[in-house]
C-alpha cells in the first residue's frame, strides 16, 4: 500500500492513464505526470488519499484531466494541479484540454487546493462537500470557461477565483450555509456593454464572514458582472468592487443592491478603453509567476515527492 506514496507516478506518453488511490494516504505527497496524448483519470477514495498530491499535465497536447475526490474526508486536501500549457496556436489538432475536479467527500475534500486550469479548455470545479474547496485558489483558463459550483456548506469560503483572463466565469451555488463568504473573485471583462462574461449566483451566503466580505475585481466595474441574487441584503451583504485597468479604483457595496454605495462612483460607470474586443487574442498570463504560459510552466524541476508522513 506504500508503493504510490511519496513517489512519482509517470503515465505512458500516448495512451489514457488511470490512477486509483483507494486507500488512506495511499498517494500522499506524490506527483502524477499525465500523458502527452491521452486522458489523465485519477480517483482518490480514502482519508487523505491524495493529500498534498501534485498533478502535472503541463506537457499534455491532447487529453482531458478528470479527478474524483470522494468516499472519505480530506481526500484531496492541499492538491496542486498544473493544467496543459498548450494554447490554440501550438496545439496542431485544435484539441481542447478540459479539466474536471469533483470534490464530493465527507469533509474538506479539496480544501487548500491550488488549481491552475489548462491554457486551452474549459475548467469545471464541483465543490459539493462541506468545506470542500475552502481556502483554495482556482485560476481559470485563458482560452476557455471557468465553472465553479459551490453547493456544499462552507464549500468555497475564503477562496480565490482568478478568471480575469478566461472567456467566461460561471460561479453558481453559494446558497448553502456559509458557502461563499469572504470570496475573492477576479472577473473577465465584458464582450460589450450588454454582454458581461462574469456570472455570479447566490443568496445571503454570498457575503461577509469576518467583515471582509466579497472582493470583486472587474476591469469595467459592475458593467462586467451579472449577479443572480436571492438573498435579503442583510448584515452579510458586504464587500468591495475593485475596477479600472489596474484595479486602482474601488467602492463599498451598496446596502440593498449589487452596486457601489455612492451612485457616482467610478466603478458604477467605468468602461476601460483597453478592454479586449471579441476578436483580440486572449491574454495568456501566469498569475503565480507573473509571466506567460510556456513549456517551463510546471512544478520546479527539483520537486521531488515529500518523504514526510503527514
Amino acid at each position: 500500500n506504500s508503493l504510490c506514496k511519496n513517489s512519482k507516478i509517470e503515465c505512458l506518453s500516448n495512451q489514457d492513464c488511470f490512477v486509483s488511490c483507494s486507500g488512506d494516504k495511499l498517494c500522499q505527497n506524490s506527483i502524477i505526470e499525465c500523458p502527452i496524448n491521452g486522458n489523465c483519470n485519477i480517483e482518490c477514495r480514502g482519508y487523505k488519499s491524495c493529500d498534498n498530491l501534485i498533478v502535472n499535465a503541463t506537457a499534455s497536447i491532447s487529453g482531458n484531466v478528470n479527478i474524483l475526490c470522494q468516499d472519505a474526508s480530506q481526500e484531496c486536501q492541499s492538491l496542486t494541479i498544473y493544467g496543459s500549457v498548450y494554447d490554440t496556436n501550438t496545439n496542431t489538432n485544435n484539441q481542447q484540454n478540459d479539466l474536471t475536479l469533483k470534490c464530493n467527500g465527507d469533509l474538506a475534500s479539496c480544501s487548500k487546493t491550488n488549481i491552475k486550469c489548462p491554457a486551452n479548455g474549459d475548467c469545471l470545479i464541483q465543490c459539493q462537500a462541506e468545506e470542500s474547496c475552502k481556502n483554495s485558489t482556482i485560476t481559470g483558463p485563458p482560452n476557455g470557461d471557468l465553472i465553479v459550483q459551490c453547493t456544499g456548506r462552507l464549500s468555497c469560503i475564503k477562496s480565490k477565483i482568478r478568471a480575469e483572463n478566461s472567456d467566461e466565469l460561471d460561479l453558481s451555488g453559494c446558497s448553502r450555509s456559509d458557502s461563499c463568504l469572504d470570496l475573492t473573485i477576479h472577473c473577465p471583462p465584458f464582450t460589450n456593454l450588454s454582454n458581461p462574461n462574469c456570472f455570479i449566483q447566490g443568496n445571503d451566503n454570498l457575503g461577509s464572514y469576518s467583515g471582509q466580505g466579497v472582493n470583486i475585481y472587474a476591469m469595467n466595474g459592475w458593467q462586467d458582472v451579472e449577479v443572480s441574487y436571492s438573498g435579503s441584503y442583510g448584515l452579510r451583504h458586504q464587500g468591495t468592487m475593485h475596477c479600472g485597468s489596474g484595479y486602482n479604483s474601488q467602492c463599498s457595496f451598496a446596502s440593498s443592491e449589487w452596486s457601489c454605495i455612492d451612485e457616482d462612483a467610478f466603478c458604477n460607470t467605468v468602461w476601460t478603453p483597453d478592454t479586449p474586443s471579441p476578436t483580440d487574442a486572449p491574454i495568456i498570463r501566469d498569475i503565480y509567476n507573473n509571466d506567460n504560459y510556456d513549456n517551463n510552466d510546471a512544478p520546479p524541476a527539483d520537486a521531488d515527492a515529500n518523504d514526510d508522513d503527514q
